[in-house]
């Protein structure tokens, strides 16, 4: 195989209460690379397409970076070529380099001839993550790299749950206009949280994986509190606090931001329900006419070859 073209999904990480543990893949808005062989013995970024911020250096972009740490350690001195066509924009909180990390090694690897399982792909995908947080954390890479909704149970050694996702489970997302950066919006969480807010925490995150197992949307929607980064974090996310209002008012089960933000979710039970709470976030955001709106399900397929 000389050429491959692949499609990662986005993600939800967090997923409300699971910091940096839960992750959810979206079925609306994920990277398509094409990369081929060359004959020069090295990596190189020939076109970006859907996002202008993103750097075409090869030892700084993140397709390439997680795609050299794969070839280095097969040993391999061959060059490839990237076209890499962007569906979720870089500081958007929808899992913007996760999926770029993990189309690049998923890339690499096919290409190779399969080498390595998905599960062993992922530690070469969060060397690519890390230029984004400048820390090793799985919860976007993981729903990418393998679709559904995923658990880091431990990042050392690493252990990858996956739980199935109701069917009816729909989410509507709103992302602002507003550029957050990952590692800049770690910066600002603390190092303790008080007791009373650690055992609510704990009740969410048990509640998120019991709705999961129990189809229970309602539960789940209650469940994606969250009391570590939400509280810091909504502040940089304009009208955060009406668009939660808005969408819980719709009908809305529960509502939470998306990774560091700025995009935002809505668990909502069924299709009608995510129209009539995306709806009600056009109102709050009606002045901001770069938002952009998904209703989306979960992505089940995870990271894959397409035509």
């Amino acid at each position: 195989m000389k050429k491959v073209k692949v499609y990662a999904p986005g993600s939800i990480g967090n997923v409300g209460c699971g910091f940096d543990v839960f992750g959810l893949a979206l079925n609306v808005a994920g990277d398509i690379l094409e990369v081929e062989e060359n004959n020069i013995g090295a990596l190189r970024i020939i076109d970006i397409i859907g996002d202008d911020s993103i750097t075409r250096k090869a030892e700084k972009n993140i397709v390439t970076v997680a795609a050299q740490a794969l070839l280095n350690e097969v040993g391999s001195k061959q060059g490839f070529d990237f076209t890499l066509t962007k569906g979720v924009l870089a500081g958007s909180g929808l899992g913007s380099s996760g999926c770029s990390a993990t189309a690049g090694v998923f890339a690499i690897n096919e290409l190779l001839g399969q080498p390595y399982s998905k599960m062993e792909l992922l530690k070469f995908a969060s060397v690519g993550e890390q230029i984004a947080s400048h820390q090793v954390h799985y919860d976007n890479i993981a729903p990418s790299m393998f679709g559904g909704f995923t658990i880091t149970r431990s990042n050392n050694p690493l252990e990858i749950l996956q739980l199935a996702v109701p069917d009816n489970l729909y989410l509507a997302i709103v992302r602002p206009n507003v550029i957050i950066k990952t590692n800049e919006a770690k910066q600002m969480l603390g190092n303790t949280m008080p007791l009373a807010n650690a055992i609510t925490q704990f009740g969410n995150i048990a509640g998120l994986i019991m709705g999961m197992q129990n189809n229970d949307i309602p539960l789940i929607g209650r469940s994606v509190e969250d009391l570590v980064a939400t509280p810091i974090r909504s502040k940089l996310i304009p009208k955060f606090d009406e668009a939660k209002e808005a969408a819980l008012s719709a009908g809305a089960t529960g509502f939470n931001i998306a990774g560091s933000g700025p995009a935002m979710f809505a668990i909502c039970q069924g299709k009608a329900m995510a129209e009539n709470v995306t709806k009600a976030l056009k109102q709050v955001y009606i002045a901001d006419h770069a938002a952009n709106y998904y209703i989306t399900q979960a992505d089940v397929k995870g990271t894959r070859i397409i035509d």
